[in-house]
């Protein structure tokens, strides 16, 4: 059976699973549940129902982000797929350039 949320559906850009995702996080970061959630004023049992839910408010994933001092945006756009168009700081370009024009130099 289908879930009732539309965006739950299976469908061509499955998201990852951000329970799932948070709880590996977690641990790569060497962060337990019950001090993840003594940083984001909640109980333990909420970080451990954080783990079961496929999809979590962007609110909860900032307040996590900012807790941590880690961007779980960042690592969360990275699993967009491949040749999906991302948004760039347009400084990068321009030093990408650079970066060649240094390199050609050193090369003579």
């Amino acid at each position: 059976m289908f879930p009732s949320h539309t965006y739950l559906s299976p469908g061509a850009h499955p998201y990852p699973h951000i329970g799932q995702f948070i709880r590996a996080k977690l641990r790569e970061l060497h962060v337990s549940s019950p001090e993840a959630a003594r940083r984001l004023g909640v109980s333990t049992s909420a970080v451990h129902a954080y783990f079961k839910q496929p999809s979590l408010q962007f609110g909860i994933i900032w307040k996590l982000s900012m807790a941590l001092n880690y961007d779980l945006l960042s690592d969360l756009i990275a699993r967009y797929p491949e040749n999906f168009p991302v948004k760039t700081d347009p400084r990068i370009a321009e030093l990408e350039k650079e970066v060649e024009i240094l390199r050609g130099l050193l090369r003579r």
